[in-house]
């Protein structure tokens, strides 16, 4: 006998909902991402640097509204916040990994 995995099932009218929320997630990614490295690259000023984290809780609020709607598990909702606080501190480590190399190897001759 094969084993039968059972999905709670999403309703039809819930889908443009999902489908909206999931673009909102990316969207509020992508601002985040932009407006922070914007602002290390100095490109705009080091002030709209903060505003960059209100992109990162809308994009958490986001997520979990997500989960919720797809009746996500309780083990999926524990990964979707770990990867959330990574996805907070990544382009911090990876300026500061360019900072550090720079600083190391800027100076030597080829």
């Amino acid at each position: 006998m094969e084993p039968v995995i059972m999905m709670p099932q999403i309703a039809p009218d819930e889908f443009l909902r999902i489908f909206i929320v999931a673009t909102l997630v990316l969207v509020f990614g992508v601002g985040y991402a932009a407006l922070l490295t914007l602002a290390k690259m100095g490109v705009v000023s080091k002030k709209f640097a903060p505003f960059s984290y209100l992109f990162w809780i809308l994009q958490v609020y986001s997520l979990y509204d997500l989960s919720v709607l797809i009746h996500s598990s309780p083990f999926t909702a524990k990964v979707l916040a770990v990867a959330m606080v990574a996805y907070l501190f990544a382009p911090h480590l990876y300026f500061y990994l360019i900072e550090q190399s720079e600083e190391r190897y800027g100076n030597s001759k080829e």
